[in-house]
């Protein structure tokens, strides 16, 4: 039903549309058809033209309540006789919000050059747009403007800046600005934090996190996801279960993310028995905690259970997403269990899911290890986007499953391709590596382990690189000697030493 706004109150300065037209106008106006009337009044009664801040709450209303009137709201714009700083905002915002970055930062450089001056939420909203599209010469051009305009010391700014550097990969640039804020808030910690997280530089988080206890500053839950997200990375069982004794004494285990968070911290760090009572416990599930729970059993190699977790997640009414379907091919190609990992294509296919690099890969490679080498091709064929190691997966393939001259031909399209070569001369490269970093890195962690810690205790060695053969043998042969457990997470998975065995059964 159309709202109809009664004259009186309209013209009078005491009535509701003057009185509080921001209120009117968001929450009893919900339709275009709404709008256009209200707006018909508006210029009727000449306060469309007089009055800025009405017409700016028309437009606010149309550009960032009403569904689908993005449109409306352009047009509502251009009648405005002189657009204020606050109508460049919500256009700039809205333009945002509807997944237009590049035409939010041209609506903000039309309103530089018409001389209107920009306040610290153009700046944010702006700074937020080059964050979107990854744009570091039109940030600094903003960084400039906000220095110009005497916006340098303002927290709200700085924390977006610090956004934008970082999520453009200017991260020295970003921690210059956050060192020489006098006083951090939380928002300005967790910007840093992003931007580790985003560079994916696990040690920095955890730096990071030890110097904001030090400096007593207080730190909340998404502080919190991103360093169990590094714990997870680096095997910092120590501090994750500081974060988890924490959120226990605090009462956070009701939050739905964290908790989904400290079940893939714990099956990273190698804790499967402590994941799966965690994830017993959540009231509710989601896709995500499924798939950490089912990845981190892929990741220890143990593949039955993973895919007896997945069965149960069929039951319920969560529906698999893309991490999910590449831990489930991935215990498939282990186990040779074709008929479900058939079942997870015809799945890909119904929902029509985006056959992405990794996704085509996994599957790939489940086709190839159990024998069915056309079904790998022809997902090779059907992959929209490429890289080295999918090239390497086929190839691979084609070899094991006896078709030399097949694997020499792909070989030869692969370097024609301009692609990298196969994960023979990745694994050089990785040697190669391990010299550079004090000659089997693993080694020296153990043997340091062995020395400083108790006889019994587990010891935990986390690398960026995979284990090489040697390093494995020896492995195997310290955790029989020693009687110990030794749980080492290398590029590709966990190992788990115990009594001369690896549960990766020397397949890695």
């Amino acid at each position: 039903m159309a709202v109809i706004l009664p004259a009186k109150p309209l013209v009078a300065p005491e009535g509701a549309i003057l009185s509080n037209p921001r209120r009117l106008l968001l929450e009893q106006c919900k339709t275009i058809r709404e709008l256009r009337q209200i707006h018909a009044h508006l210029i009727k009664t000449g306060i469309f033209l007089n009055l800025p801040y009405v017409a700016e709450n028309l437009l606010e209303s149309s550009a960032l309540v009403v569904p689908n009137s993005i449109g409306y709201a352009l047009k509502v714009f251009a009648q405005l006789p002189t657009p204020r700083t606050e109508a460049y905002n919500i256009l700039i915002r809205a333009f945002i919000l509807h997944h237009a970055p590049e035409s939010a930062l041209l609506l903000f450089e039309q309103m530089i050059a018409s001389s209107i001056p920009p306040d610290k939420y153009t700046f944010s909203c702006s700074l937020k747009a080059c964050s979107r599209i990854k744009t570091l010469a039109r940030g600094r051009q903003i960084h400039s403007l906000i220095l110009k305009f005497g916006f340098g010391s303002q927290e709200f700014v700085i924390n977006s800046l610090i956004h934008m550097y970082a999520t453009c990969g200017e991260v020295r640039t970003a921690r210059v600005l956050f060192d020489e804020m006098p006083v951090k808030g939380v928002v300005t910690w967790n910007a840093m934090f992003a931007g580790y997280f985003k560079a994916g530089d696990w040690m920095e988080v955890v730096r990071l996190f030890r110097e904001m206890l030090e400096s007593g500053d207080e730190f909340d839950q998404v502080t919190l996801i991103s360093v169990l997200t590094a714990c997870g990375r680096l095997g910092e069982l120590e501090l994750g279960e500081w974060i988890f004794h924490y959120i226990e004494k605090h009462g956070l285990k009701d939050n739905l993310n964290l908790v989904t968070c400290l079940v893939d911290m714990y099956a990273k760090c190698g804790q499967i028995e402590k994941a799966r009572s965690l994830f017993e416990e959540m009231p509710f599930r989601d896709v995500v905690a499924w798939s950490a729970m089912i990845s981190g059993y892929t990741q220890l190699n143990q593949c039955k259970e993973a895919l007896e977790l997945f069965h149960k997640m069929q039951m319920t009414d969560v529906e698999p997403n893309e991490v999910t379907m590449v831990s489930v091919l991935s215990s498939c190609a282990v186990l040779g269990a074709l008929e479900t990992g058939k079942w997870v294509h015809s799945y890909i296919k119904r929902k029509r899911m985006q056959l992405t690099v990794n996704l085509g890969t996994a599957l790939m490679d489940f086709y190839a290890k159990c024998g069915c080498i056309d079904n790998s091709i022809e997902v090779f064929e059907k992959m929209p986007l490429k890289n080295s190691w999918s090239w390497t997966v086929l190839i691979k393939g084609l070899a094991s499953n006896g078709q030399g001259r097949e694997a020499l031909k792909f070989f030869s399209a692969m370097q024609e391709a301009d692609e990298q070569p196969t994960e023979a001369r990745l694994d050089a490269e990785e040697d190669e590596k391990e010299v550079s970093v004090s000659h089997h890195s693993e080694k020296l962690a153990i043997a340091f382990g062995l020395i400083k810690s108790q006889p019994g205790t587990v010891i935990r060695v986390s690398k960026n690189l995979r284990v090489c053969t040697d390093c494995h043998s020896a492995t195997k042969l310290i955790s029989k000697v020693y009687k110990r457990d030794i749980v080492v997470r290398d590029r590709n998975r966990f190992h788990h030493f115990r009594n001369g065995n690896c549960s990766c059964n020397d397949y890695w």
